[in-house]
């Protein structure tokens, strides 16, 4: 029986087989499902229900059974539903997004904090004062800045100041991560509840704002400011966290940071603060403007008592009897200061238009914390500001004065006075101000001659008047000198011989060494008609001082500057002055041109006023007036150092010049009266203690002296200021009667319009002169060249080119 099988098993399995063989065709697949009947089940009957029924199902089930399934894995749109409802999200869809949500979350929190990188800080954050000193380097000019600030190092930093602060705005800031939680919540749920937004800021927060993102309200701002916090309290250290906070801040009063604080409210560094003192500054801190006791003194104290009590009761950082015996301090008077006040301000803005036009940035100037070491020299300025103050007290209140002061072997200007207060009068009266030069122009046409080889002996017709091709010239007084050489015209600086010399020479050469000396060719008037050589040019007396500065340094042109050298806040080099010089001359030129030019400050000179109050010390110049008195110059040198001094005086509206008031001893308003006296004094004080120096002979074309000059006599020096001059020292348009003797000196200036055309007016036709008989011919004085030969006269005179 055992090797049997059970009927059951034989059978099942005989039938698997036989319905797989029956299922391996449709028909007879067909024919088994025909010939099988299904089994009978047993059920349990139910009353009432016919039994042959089907079994009854559950409701559930037959709900579940009928129910649509979803279409999609979200069941959105949902199955089975109409109308709204089949919109309406489904509990697969809401699930889904709100473990999208909390995922990104986590991803873009991540994400945020791993992107978040320390930026460089704010420019308003690292801002410093730029400060500009004189020559010395030590000695402060001025300042630059949008804001006061110097930042100190965290160890000069006193721990009062660091204590009070603390206390004040964030006592947890040495044990908190950056940010305080209960301080998020709080400021979460006032924003919320409609209160005024507040940004939960520790220490560490305040100090992102300021150094790194400036000031943010948005949510998601204060998010990066939050997760910055924190990075930032990973990186570095709290002292330095703190430190740098406390120099960021602003204290009110113009000051950026704790030093300058210090400096507005008690006149003192930051390490002289005592505890009273520190708690005060802190105190403004969150409304500096409107906490400041000089304001409000009453809220002041009240928050300088709170920052106590917190030193008392939060931190413990003061004793209960040391918080008693302090006694809310005193503040000294703010008051607001401008660099740009008084003469000062001309040399302010003079240091930053040479720093703009070297590339700096106007933002980085006022902000960058540079050490400017600029070329002026205090007691040259200073004595140059001093004589104008001192003119006599009759002086006009529209009369302007000019003045530059060039040392020629460097081109630094040492002293600069463009106007009694920048604040007042904007327009620079030395660099930007512009009058006639009037026959300081003759220097130009002199160096010119020398350069195409006229020499200084050279023999010119002195009489008066003279016409060149249909322009005019007279002397002073019309009076005919006869013949002189180069040097006699330019100590009493005579007319004709000069518009002789330019028409023979060609104007077109005036204009030239014009240029190259240092004249811009944009200079207004300045063209290559005859009538240049007497002034109708208008310069700067900038432009002036460098021009003649290149005769001074022997032929040597350099670019005018008043920033010496650039430091940055680190101490680090940021810019230097480089020497430009540049040979423009012949040395030979410069030197003979010096020779020359030292005649109008002689005894018998138009200047002669420079060699009675210098003493007799070697100066070399020039006078010029222009027509009508509108302006008075005088420019001259010493080896040392190039003073250029005009005068002028605007009408009321400013868009024309009047002629020169007199004032004080002056009757004649010329170059040779106020501004070559204003110029000797500068000159004088600015010298003092520093050696004579000679000027080099008389050389010729090569180099070579010609001969030994005679040693000049001096008029002994004026101790003070004469009640009138001796003589008229200069005229305009005409010259003086030719004599040598200083008492019957006067000098030119530029003619009067009718008399000499502006370059440019056309040349009246000339007149024709009646032919003279063979008797009455004699020959004219014909010019003299370099080589001191005269030009071979013809049969018949002409007049020069």
């Amino acid at each position: 029986m055992s090797d049997k099988t059970p009927k059951g098993t034989s059978r099942t399995r005989s039938s698997g087989k036989r319905a797989a063989r029956a299922a391996t065709t449709p028909a007879a697949a067909s024919l088994s499902r025909s010939r099988t009947k299904p089994r009978p089940e047993t059920t349990t009957r139910t009353p009432g229900r016919p039994s042959d029924a089907p079994p009854s199902t559950p409701r559930g089930n037959r709900r579940a059974k009928n129910k649509p399934k979803p279409t999609n894995l979200l069941n959105y749109p949902r199955a089975g539903r109409e109308g709204f409802w089949r919109w309406w999200p489904s509990w697969r869809l809401l699930s889904a997004v709100f473990v999208l949500l909390f995922f990104a979350g986590i991803g873009f929190g991540a994400w945020l904090y791993a992107t978040t990188d320390v930026p460089e800080p704010t420019d308003i954050a690292v801002a410093q004062t730029t400060r500009v000193y004189y020559s010395d380097g030590k000695t402060l000019l001025g300042e630059f800045s949008d804001l006061n600030r110097t930042i100190l190092p965290a160890d000069e930093i006193p721990d009062n100041v660091k204590e009070a602060v603390v206390a004040s705005e964030d006592s947890t800031f040495y044990e908190n991560r950056g940010i305080s939680p209960k301080g998020i919540v709080r400021a979460l749920v006032n924003n919320l509840s409609g209160g005024s937004r507040q940004g939960a800021s520790t220490i560490t927060q305040q100090y992102v704002e300021n150094y790194y993102t400036g000031k943010v309200t948005s949510y998601t701002g204060k998010v990066r400011e939050m997760i910055m916090a924190v990075k930032i309290d990973q990186e570095l250290d709290k002292n330095e966290i703190l430190s740098r906070y406390l120099n960021t801040i602003y204290f009110g009063r113009s000051a950026y940071g704790i030093e300058e604080a210090a400096q507005a409210y008690f006149g003192k560094s930051a390490n002289e603060l005592d505890d009273a003192e520190a708690a005060l500054l802190v105190a403004v801190i969150p409304a500096p403007s409107a906490y400041d006791p000089a304001k409000n003194p009453e809220k002041a104290k009240a928050l300088w008592q709170r920052v106590i009590d917190r030193e008392v009761n939060e931190t413990g950082t003061l004793t209960k009897e040391e918080a008693d015996k302090l006694s809310f301090p005193e503040t000294i008077e703010y008051k607001r200061q401008s660099s740009l006040r008084g003469t000062n301000g001309y040399l302010m803005m003079a240091v930053r238009k040479e720093l703009e036009a070297r590339g700096f940035d106007e933002d980085d100037i006022d902000t960058g914390g540079y050490t400017i070491v600029s070329t002026i020299d205090k007691h040259t300025q200073d004595s140059t500001v001093e004589v104008i103050a001192n003119l006599p007290e009759d002086r006009p209140e529209n009369n302007h004065v000019g003045t530059v002061s060039i040392d020629p072997s460097t081109g630094a200007i040492r002293a600069l006075y463009g106007g009694e207060d920048y604040l007042k009068q904007q327009r620079n009266d030395a660099t930007q101000s512009r009058m006639q030069a009037g026959s300081t122009f003759k220097a130009f046409t002199l160096v010119a001659a020398l350069e195409e080889g006229y020499s200084l002996h050279s023999n010119w017709d002195a009489s008066s008047p003279r016409t060149f091709k249909g322009w005019t010239v007279k002397n002073f007084n019309n009076a005919s000198r006869g013949t002189v050489d180069l040097l006699t015209a330019t100590r009493h600086s005579y007319n004709t011989p000069y518009a002789a010399l330019n028409v023979d020479m060609g104007a077109e050469k005036t204009r030239d060494a014009a240029i190259k000396m240092g004249l811009s060719e944009k200079t207004p008037g300045l063209d290559d008609s005859p009538s240049n050589v007497l002034g109708s040019a208008s310069p700067t007396m900038l432009e002036l001082a460098n021009a003649y500065s290149t005769i001074a340094s022997g032929g040597i042109k350099r670019t005018p500057h008043i920033v010496e050298k650039v430091t940055n806040a680190d101490g680090s080099h940021k810019y230097a002055y480089k020497d430009d010089g540049e040979r423009v001359l012949k040395e030979s030129t410069a030197i003979n041109a010096t020779v020359a030019l030292q005649e109008p400050t002689s005894s018998r000179g138009s200047a002669r006023i420079v060699n009675e109050k210098m003493d007799g010390r070697p100066v070399a110049g020039k006078t010029g007036t222009s027509s009508s008195f509108r302006s008075a110059l005088f420019v001259g040198y010493t080896p040392q150092l190039v003073t250029a001094v005009g005068m002028f005086q605007p009408s009321a509206d400013g868009r024309t010049e009047e002629p020169l008031t007199p004032f004080g001893p002056w009757e004649d308003m010329t170059g040779g009266g106020a501004p070559a006296s204003i110029f000797a004094d500068i000159m004088t004080s600015a010298l003092d203690g520093q050696d004579e120096v000679d000027f080099p002979d008389e050389v010729d074309s090569e180099g070579k002296k010609k001969r030994k000059r005679k040693k000049r006599t001096h008029a002994p020096r004026r101790t003070t200021q004469p009640e009138a001059p001796a003589q008229p020292s200069e005229q305009p348009s005409e010259e003086p009667p030719a004599t040598e003797e200083p008492s019957e000196e006067a000098p030119e200036p530029a003619p009067e319009p009718s008399e000499q055309p502006t370059p440019s007016s056309k040349p009246e036709k000339p007149k024709p002169e009646p032919e003279p008989s063979e008797k009455s011919k004699t020959p004219k004085v014909q010019p003299t060249r370099g080589n001191d030969k005269p030009v071979e006269p013809t049969a018949t005179p002409k007049e020069p080119r």
